[in-house]
């Protein structure tokens, strides 16, 4: 960790690298689409503020300069409804906005964090600023109301405004937009997962969500909820270090995986359980080790000569790999700054360093969730595998969705892959095909399935569950019907899988899709092995081994991409016909 930047210096790399995109009005322009895209200038102002307040910056007078200039312009555009939406959905196929929708929700924290932090800096701010942050009507402003996330949001701000006495919102009325949360009726508080959970059931929103309510907590609210949701707080924040990865990254789950923000959230969420001390001494000290785990991971994605990537790659922001419809540089990069920035407020960065070692150390366990998610994780030293028993094949597969070897490294296997033509979300796994040779193949982890044995944790690392295969359309194999029965174990070097679909006795191929393209360094290559494939990136290397003898092994370097970047898919078909397949996946470099 001791080449790692000081949590200060990125933040100050990250807002300096949208130097050139910075307008004279103090509004950011996306550097693809060059207009304003959806909340970004309002983080990139309490970036710059909290940069004016730290003493290591190279030059405060200029960040208070940029943090007044935004915050003016970004409060004139939340405080008029009326005004056109900022562009919020894009096109990757022709690099044009194709969509605006209101995400003024987004804005309030960071202008009124921006204003408080301003003002204690002694900044001498116009009238008009007060006046523009009163005088916003939240019911016009604002699009979405409890128990959404994007209400989540403006809650934490409108109680900033509220202890500034700018607000007309009651103390009380808190609670009754709380009360609507832990309803619970399909969008709100799971009390038993301890997750925010909405359409999808994103991993990624639900940090959000829970990142924005801490704070809350944060800054003093304390009504009669408080004590509620201090206990769905911790409930989550064990849910947030079973399914952080050995690489700092949040489990794969539907939508924004893969964000950069959703590093930052967890150290901004990580950082203020500690600072509230809002959990266990046990949890606490994990969650130090958990919100430097991700900071190791946010550093990475730092663009040489471009601004500061928004996604776990460092690709040309107009190749949009691994990014959403929704996602834009102009406000995802100055969101993922914002994270840390608060981070740093609550104290991040104020301790030393853990080592890799430390952070790779993880004793090893497992959880294993039922409905609605059907996710479950498993840890042992610096390997971490996250599956689903039961995918949303909107974003995700069936089985391994995320295998990481540790902080620090580029050759993960994190998210499902696609290729770029379409077709199903590929993990690594199990495929059958109707004969020898080099014939179409169908992949089980792509398959409908319904679940006959829930996912559930064996001993020490190690998940399991059973499911009855379905169709797909256009679908020829007699794989529908079938059970797939699966099964991992993580070993001190990596994992050790065991699939079965009962009753067939055809042939059988491993697919493999990896990373070979994260922008930076080294891209990947694979070398086939009479029992698989070798796969190297520099000095990160990782073997794949199938168990029984193997026919062929072919490797497709280009036409697939995941949210980490542009991706090969590795074949390797076995020789003779069988219904179960053995499998590992080990790191094979000793890093």
């Amino acid at each position: 960790m001791n080449d790692l930047p000081h949590p200060a210096q990125l933040l100050e790399a990250a807002v300096t690298s949208w130097s050139p995109h910075l307008q004279r009005d103090g509004t950011l322009h996306d550097p693809v689409f060059g207009t304003q895209t959806q909340y970004g200038t309002a983080y990139h102002a309490w970036c710059c503020a909290v940069l004016a307040g730290l003493p290591g910056t190279a030059d405060r007078a200029l960040q208070r300069g940029r943090a007044v200039r935004a915050l003016t312009a970004a409060l004139a555009h939340t405080a008029d409804p009326a005004a056109e939406p900022h562009a919020s959905s894009f096109d990757r196929r022709t690099a044009s906005v194709a969509g605006r929708l209101n995400h003024r929700d987004f804005t309030w924290p960071p202008l009124l964090k921006t204003h408080l932090a301003l003002s204690e800096l002694g900044e001498p701010l116009d009238p008009a600023l007060r006046e523009h942050i009163a005088g916003v009507d939240v019911a016009a402003s604002f699009r979405s109301r409890p128990p959404s996330n994007w209400a989540a949001v403006w809650m934490s701000g409108e109680w900033l405004r509220v202890r500034a006495g700018l607000s007309p919102t009651g103390p009380e009325q808190f609670d009754a937009w709380l009360d609507v949360f832990f309803a619970g009726a399909g969008t709100g508080f799971d009390l038993e997962l301890g997750m925010y959970t909405e359409h999808g059931l994103p991993n990624a929103y639900d940090l959000f969500t829970r990142a924005h309510l801490v704070d809350l907590l944060v800054r003093g609210w304390a009504g009669r909820n408080r004590p509620r949701l201090e206990a769905f707080l911790v409930r989550g924040l064990r849910r947030s270090l079973a399914m952080q990865l050995s690489d700092g990254s949040v489990a794969s789950g539907h939508r924004s995986t893969g964000q950069t923000w959703v590093l930052g959230a967890q150290v901004a969420l990580f950082t203020a359980h500690r600072l509230l001390g809002l959990g266990s001494a046990q949890e606490l000290a994990a969650a130090r080790l958990g919100a430097w785990r991700a900071y190791a991971s946010l550093a990475q994605w730092q663009r040489p000569g471009g601004v500061f990537s928004p996604v776990q790659n460092v690709l040309p922001p107009q190749s949009r790999i691994g990014y959403e419809s929704y996602t834009a540089d102009g406000h995802y990069s100055p969101l993922a700054a914002s994270f840390l920035a608060g981070a740093l407020t609550a104290g991040f960065g104020d301790d030393e360093p853990p080592t890799v070692e430390e952070l790779d150390a993880r004793p090893a366990g497992a959880v294993a969730e039922g409905a609605p998610t059907h996710r479950g994780a498993a840890h042992r030293g610096r390997t971490s595998v996250a599956v689903h028993a039961a995918a949303d094949d909107t974003y995700d597969a069936s089985g391994p969705v995320d295998v990481t070897f540790g902080s620090g490294r580029r050759l993960q296997f994190v998210s499902a892959a696609r290729h770029v033509d379409g077709g199903p979300w590929l993990v690594p796994g199990l495929a059958t095909r109707t004969g020898p040779g080099a014939v179409p193949v169908t992949a089980l982890c792509a398959l409908p399935r319904r679940l006959l044995a829930p996912l559930r944790t064996g001993e020490g690392a190690e998940l399991s569950f059973e499911a009855e295969l379905g169709r797909p359309d256009g679908d020829v194999t007699s794989a529908a019907g079938r059970r797939h029965r699966w099964s991992v174990r993580l070993t001190g070097e990596g994992v050790e899988v065991a699939e079965e679909l009962t009753g067939w006795q055809g042939w059988r191929t491993l697919l493999v899709p990896y990373v070979r393209d994260t922008g930076s360094g080294p891209s990947t290559t694979a070398e086939p092995l009479d029992d698989g494939v070798l796969l190297t990136r520099g000095d990160e290397r990782v073997r794949v081994r199938v168990a029984g003898a193997v026919e062929r092994v072919g490797d497709l370097p280009h036409g697939y991409e995941n949210r980490r970047g542009l991706c090969g898919l590795v074949r390797i078909d076995l020789a003779e016909p069988g219904a179960e397949l053995q499998w590992s996946m080990t790191s094979a470099d000793g890093a």
